[in-house]
């Protein structure tokens, strides 16, 4: 599960920024991609959020928590909307062949994870330890990004991918420790989407007016 770029309350946007403004120091194409970021973050935030609670079965708190998580991607995906649209009345700046090398260095770095992740799925289901599967997809999340955090400029990557890894390695320290089958999905699953949208409310804070 993972993204391009998730928490506190996000601003209240008050309209597109005037024509000739950097919304928080953004350019178009920053802009633009700071809303595409957070939405997708948003999306697999909620992704993780079903993981979590995957072994919780049907009881009214799956029900609470698929909610609020819905609810929250539902918020980014709207502030995403406003973001975009304020991209509109913001200078283009930026430079296209950068911006195209960026583009190539992003899939590069995400065709390796997700390579990365298929090659240690696979490996752990044909050893017989499908347990740590969802740990270690949140460690692989975790790592790609840091390098995502220089392509982009965006410093919190740094702190979204350390949260990550350490979620995957308290899984893995903790459920063999306490015994409880049910940590296995709910640490790396709720704390891997409470990192993501805690991402996306620092992402889109100040970049709406």
């Amino acid at each position: 599960m993972s993204s391009t770029a998730s928490g506190s309350p996000l601003p209240h946007p008050a309209g597109p920024a005037p024509s000739g403004t950097r919304a928080g120091g953004l350019n178009r194409a920053e802009l633009r991609g700071r809303a595409i970021g957070s939405s997708v973050l948003a999306f697999f935030a909620f992704g993780w959020t079903v993981c979590g609670t995957s072994d919780l079965h049907s009881s009214p708190l799956t029900a609470a928590l698929l909610t609020v998580a819905a609810l929250a991607s539902l918020a980014v995906f709207g502030f995403a909307v406003q973001a975009g649209r304020q991209a509109a009345h913001t200078p283009a700046g930026g430079d296209r062949a950068r911006g195209k090398a960026a583009g190539r260095r992003f899939g590069l770095i995400v065709t390796a994870e997700w390579i990365g992740i298929f090659a240690a799925v696979r490996a752990l289901d044909a050893t017989g330890h499908p347990h740590l599967i969802a740990a270690v997809i949140a460690l692989g999340v975790g790592i790609h990004f840091f390098p995502l955090a220089r392509l982009f400029s965006v410093p919190v990557y740094d702190v979204t991918g350390a949260v990550l890894c350490l979620i995957a390695l308290a899984t893995l320290l903790l459920a063999p420790l306490t015994g409880s089958d049910v940590l296995w999905t709910l640490l790396p699953g709720l704390g891997s989407a409470l990192g993501l949208y805690a991402t996306c409310a620092h992402v889109l804070r100040g970049v709406l007016r």
